[in-house]
């Protein structure tokens, strides 16, 4: 039985890498099970996907195309050459579609709501996303902080910006007429409605597909289980930014070992610039310095050796659409605590550490402490929220994209 066909239209595609390029191959992946696909993307990707698909390429069709993109320029430089390179990419779907008998397209990446070309003039149904980018930080997560006030005025623009985009012309053209459109969080499909999309759904981007080897984790945290009786070690990673929120990791620390919790945190992460200096001098203020250590950014392999010797993974980001931090903590037993914000909201397992950190940073730390307290007082359940964690991660593999596609694309498009 011969597959439909469809467009897909993808700047980054990369089986090997993370973030943008690795979204849209997992995401073609996915919809390789259901169409033939017409990838258009720069030449600089197809080698990669050829590679990885070792001959089993008979229904991926790969057009290169020639606008460069210079990622070193500024970012409204890159959006720039970005637009240019889309109206070269719509340009082969124009030709594409007159000589193939395509069902629609699927706009992949770049995943933000910024630019979109006019995909409603080329005649056929579309789909766009996953989509991120309206995630905005919650006011009480920021009155209550001593950060920056460039910072705070940064953020607090954020949904203003976002409601600027929302009325242009284009832009609202191109969602109000797409037969779908995929965020990648709540926060980022209640933007898009607002521009006109009349279909929108939110689903996590990315895919984790890499080997787990359950029973030496869960092997490795059972022998843990009296450590956490005597000393619960938190594990938090990324970069130095205000809206990242290590502030508020210090904040927890202090209050918990207050609260006589036995407790250190490791903090990974390049600490030489501005905001990476306040945190030190935060931490040296409340009296942390037996209690947290900070470390410069590390290998994958070494990284994932510290998360085997840690007990809870601490994301404390304010609006990050997704992600695969946290399942790769969790694919090895780490619980997290999360503000619950974003793509974080999907990612953090519902039965584990704190999923949901409420509705300001005070909550947070109070049902971070209380869960520590839980933990060290009886190990027991520590262990069991380690097991949920661990098989939570196992959810998020390519056939999670599969069932979107299968319930939301193939529907929008009548397939």
């Amino acid at each position: 039985m011969h597959k439909p066909h469809i467009i897909v239209i993808a700047l980054a595609l990369d089986p090997f890498r993370g973030s943008e390029p690795g979204k849209g191959w997992w995401w073609a992946t996915a919809l390789s099970h259901f169409f033939h696909l017409h990838i258009i993307t720069r030449a600089i990707n197809i080698q990669p996907c050829l590679n990885a698909l070792a001959g089993n390429n008979s229904e991926w069709s790969f057009y290169p195309t020639h606008t460069s993109l210079d990622t070193s320029t500024s970012t409204f430089g890159y959006y720039c050459l970005y637009r240019n390179w889309l109206q070269e990419a719509v340009g082969v779907a124009a030709e594409i579609k007159t000589s193939h008998p395509v069902q629609g397209l699927f706009h992949l990446t770049l995943g933000s709501f910024r630019i979109l070309p006019r995909y409603d003039l080329l005649g056929i149904p579309y789909v766009v996303g996953p989509l991120g980018g309206g995630e905005c930080a919650p006011m009480s997560f920021l009155k209550d902080r001593t950060v920056p006030l460039k910072h705070m005025l940064f953020e607090w623009a954020r949904p203003l910006a976002n409601g600027l985009f929302c009325l242009v012309p284009g832009l609202r053209k191109t969602l109000s007429r797409a037969s779908l459109t995929l965020a990648t969080s709540e926060e980022s499909a209640q933007v898009l409605r607002r521009m006109g999309a009349q279909h929108t759904v939110a689903v996590f981007p990315d895919a984790y597909d890499d080997f787990i080897d359950t029973a030496a984790v869960m092997e490795n945290r059972l022998q843990q289980k009296e450590v956490v009786g005597q000393k619960i070690r938190l594990l938090w990673q990324g970069r130095a930014l205000w809206w990242k929120c290590p502030d508020l990791a210090m904040d927890l620390v202090a209050k918990a070992l207050h609260k006589g919790i036995r407790m250190e945190l490791t903090m990974v992460g390049d600490w030489t610039g501005s905001v990476g200096k306040s945190i030190a001098q935060q931490a040296a203020r409340l009296g942390l310095g037996d209690h947290v250590q900070f470390l410069a950014g590390m290998p994958r392999q070494e990284f994932l050796g510290l998360q085997a010797s840690h007990h809870g993974f601490l994301a404390t980001s304010l609006h990050d659409s997704g992600g695969i931090p946290l399942l790769e903590a969790q694919a090895r037993g780490l619980p997290c605590f999360t503000l619950g914000l974003g793509g974080n909201r999907e990612s953090a397992c519902p039965k584990a550490g704190v999923p949901d950190g409420g509705t300001n940073p005070a909550e947070f730390i109070t049902r971070s402490i209380n869960c520590l307290q839980q933990w060290q007082e009886n190990p027991e359940q520590w262990f069991d929220e380690a097991k949920a964690a661990l098989h939570y991660s196992s959810t998020f593999t390519n056939a999670r994209l599969q069932a979107y596609v299968r319930e939301h694309v193939l529907t929008a498009l009548e397939i």
